[in-house]
C-alpha cells in the first residue's frame, strides 16, 4: 500500500523577536503613541466641566485603542520583552524633567497598561504577569525613578494640574499595595537591561552608504578622473574668488558710511572739549584693557597720548580713508 505524501513537520508560527521590541521601530513609534496620547487628554482636560479626570484618561485610553496594545505578541520570551520596554517607554515621560502634567498622564497609562495585562484569558502566561508585578518590568527598579514618582504629587501645585493630584496620589498607592515596587540601584548605574532604549537602530537598505563618496580605485588615477579633479578645483577657486569680491565690496561700504559718520560729526558745531573727552575715554580703556592682560604695550599708549594732546580733531583725525 502507497503513501501519500505528507509534509513531515507542521509550518511554524511567525512570531515577533525580542530584539524587535527593544529596537528603534517599536521604540520610536511607541514615544510616538505617547505623546498623542498625552496631547489628546490635555485636549479634552482643557475642556470646561471636567470632574472625573482618571475617567477621562481611560476614555481617552479606549478610544486610541490602547486596551489592544496587551495582544501585541504572546510568545513568552518576546512578551516578556515587550511588556518590560513599553512600562520603561512610560517611565520615561514620568522623569522631573518633564512637565507636570505630562509626567501625571504617563504615570495613568502605565498604570492602565499594568492592569490590562490579559492573565486571565491567557493562563499560561500567569506566572510571567507574577514576576512582572514584582519586577514592574524593569520599570521602577531604580532608587532615582522611585523617589521622583514618591514625590510627584507634591509638585501638582499649579491651577491646571492641581485637580490630578489626588488621583495620582491614589494611583500610587494602589501601586505600592499591589508591591509592584523593586528597587535597584540608580539609573547612571546602568541596573536596566538593555541600558538605553532603543539598542538596535534600524536603517533603511542603502541609507548608510549615502553619505559616502565613490571609493578609490588602487593604483594611478587615470586622465578621465584628474580632468574631473582640476574642474572641480576650478569651480572651488572660482566660489572662492567670488566670496572674497564680495566681502571685499562690504568692506568698502562699511569704510564709506564710517568716513562720512566721522565727516559729519567733526563738521557739526560741538561743544569746546569734546573730542579732547572722546581721546581721553579711549585712552583710558586702553589702560585699562593692558592692565587685565598684564603684557606691555611697547610704548604705545604714551605715543597715543602724545599724539592726541593738543590735536584739534582729537582721536578721529589719526583715522584717514587713505
Amino acid at each position: 500500500m502507497s503513501i501519500a505524501p505528507a509534509p513531515s513537520t507542521s509550518r511554524g508560527d511567525v512570531v515577533l523577536q525580542p530584539n524587535y521590541f527593544t529596537s528603534s521601530v517599536y521604540v520610536k513609534a511607541l514615544r510616538d503613541d505617547i505623546s498623542t496620547l498625552i496631547f489628546r487628554f490635555h485636549e479634552v482636560f482643557s475642556l470646561p466641566g471636567c470632574t472625573k479626570p482618571f475617567a477621562l484618561f481611560k476614555n481617552v485610553w479606549l478610544n486610541l485603542g490602547w486596551n489592544w496594545l496587551q495582544f501585541k505578541v504572546f510568545d513568552s520570551r518576546s512578551r516578556h520583552t515587550f511588556l518590560d520596554v513599553t512600562l520603561r517607554v512610560f517611565l520615561e515621560r514620568t522623569v522631573r524633567t518633564e512637565a507636570p502634567f505630562t509626567r501625571v498622564v504617563a504615570l495613568f497609562g502605565m498604570t492602565l497598561f499594568l492592569h490590562c495585562i490579559a492573565s486571565r484569558i491567557y493562563p499560561f502566561l500567569a506566572a510571567r504577569i507574577v514576576t512582572l508585578s514584582q519586577n514592574f518590568a524593569e520599570g521602577v527598579r531604580r532608587s532615582d525613578h522611585y523617589v521622583s514618582l514618591k514625590a510627584m504629587p507634591d509638585s501638582l501645585t499649579n491651577a491646571q494640574t492641581l485637580p490630578l493630584q489626588p488621583y495620582a496620589r491614589y494611583v500610587l498607592s494602589c501601586l505600592e499595595r499591589d508591591h509592584v515596587f523593586y528597587i535597584l540601584p540608580k539609573s547612571d548605574l546602568g541596573a536596566a537591561n538593555p541600558r538605553d532604549l532603543p539598542r538596535e537602530i534600524f536603517t533603511e537598505d542603502g541609507m548608510s552608504f549615502h553619505d559616502q563618496g565613490p571609493q578609490k580605485r588602487r593604483g594611478r588615477p587615470a586622465r578621465r578622473e584628474k580632468g574631473k579633479k582640476a574642474r572641480a578645483a576650478l569651480d572651488q577657486l572660482d566660489k572662492w574668488t567670488a566670496e572674497d569680491d564680495h566681502r571685499t565690496s562690504e568692506f568698502d561700504n562699511v569704510l564709506n558710511e564710517y568716513t562720512a559718520t566721522k565727516a559729519s560729526i567733526l563738521d557739526a558745531d560741538l561743544p569746546t572739549g569734546s573730542f579732547e573727552d572722546v581721546g581721553k575715554t579711549v585712552v583710558a580703556r586702553l589702560k585699562e584693557t593692558q592692565k587685565n592682560a598684564g603684557q606691555d604695550d611697547g610704548g604705545m599708549i604714551p605715543q597715543l597720548e602724545g599724539r592726541l594732546d593738543g590735536h584739534p580733531k582729537g582721536i578721529f583725525g589719526l583715522v584717514n580713508q587713505d
